[in-house]
């Protein structure tokens, strides 16, 4: 029980910080990209050319996850693994969290090589980080502002973590865009 009052409570302060007049966010002007700064204080253009540094220090090899958790405590994980900026695999689960323990019982999984890739439908889409600033600066950046609190958020190094918006008054379960929860690079 106590752990389902703490997740109702996580719930509910992640619903109080979609506010459209949050501080983290400036979505006065969206004229430009780098009108727009997260929680680190850069820019969208500022972390692309960050992550544009990266690559050139680390190469083009990397795997991320998302992970995505309703307010019901269903929720999935996918893994994307990137080789020389090509996606090569897609690894998917899907859970029930279990409100009183907080263990995670799987209730679906596949994977994905090269050849097989997007055969299914659910999970994160095969994307390189590239591809995902490009649908960030596309497709979530650009929303009308006076209906949606629009977010973008990244690492200290600059890496994209969080790039999407939340429709106003929206009660559960409204993000749409890019949420990356864990990165590490490929040597």
């Amino acid at each position: 029980m106590k752990l389902f009052l703490n997740f109702l409570l996580a719930s509910t302060l992640l619903l109080t910080s979609c506010d459209s007049d949050d501080d983290t966010t400036n979505t006065d002007s969206l004229s430009t990209l780098t009108d727009l700064n997260g929680e680190t204080g850069l820019s969208y253009d500022e972390s692309l050319s960050k992550w544009t540094g990266l690559k050139t220090d680390n190469g083009r090899s990397y795997i991320y996850q998302t992970d995505i958790i309703s307010f019901t405590g269903d929720g999935s994980t996918t893994e994307i693994k990137v080789i020389n900026n090509s996606v090569v695999s897609r690894v998917y689960q899907s859970f029930t969290i279990n409100g009183e323990t907080g263990e995670r019982t799987i209730t679906d999984t596949y994977s994905e090589n090269e050849a097989a890739l997007g055969t299914n439908q659910e999970g994160a889409a095969p994307l390189t980080i590239d591809e995902l600033y490009n649908s960030c600066a596309s497709e979530y950046l650009v929303v009308d502002q006076e209906n949606n609190a629009i977010y973008l958020q990244t690492e200290v190094n600059g890496l994209l973590t969080l790039c999407g918006f939340t429709p106003n008054n929206c009660a559960d379960d409204c993000f749409t865009g890019v949420s990356i929860k864990a990165f590490d690079w490929i040597n």
